[in-house]
């Protein structure tokens, strides 16, 4: 299984907004997408984390040749959202787990 870390900075006093876009258009986007096991969206007062756990590194790196993927991204950059650079960290699971339903 791979996790795939992808982090923002966001602008000041949007977050709410962040979390709705999430909601509407990244949540439905990683649920339907062949492979992807599970999404999570963190934050601080200053960075912004979409976390996806996945089958494998093939699933993972179809995402990137998406359309709609692209769409996504274009559309929150248009947004006016993002502050600074994004990045993408792809990590090995080593092991861990649910312990109970998610207060969501």
């Amino acid at each position: 299984m791979i996790v795939r870390v992808w982090s923002t900075g966001y602008a000041p006093g949007r977050i709410a907004d962040f979390i709705a876009f999430a909601d509407q258009r990244l949540q439905p986007f990683f649920r339907d997408q062949d492979g992807c096991l599970a999404c999570f969206f963190t934050h601080d007062e200053q960075e912004w984390r979409t976390i996806t756990f996945w089958r494998d590194a093939a699933a993972v790196d179809a995402v990137k040749d998406s359309t709609v993927y692209r769409a996504i991204l274009t559309d929150l950059v248009a947004s006016g959202l993002l502050l600074g650079d994004q990045r993408v960290k792809k990590l090995n699971f080593a092991g861990g787990g649910i312990y109970g339903p998610l207060p969501i």
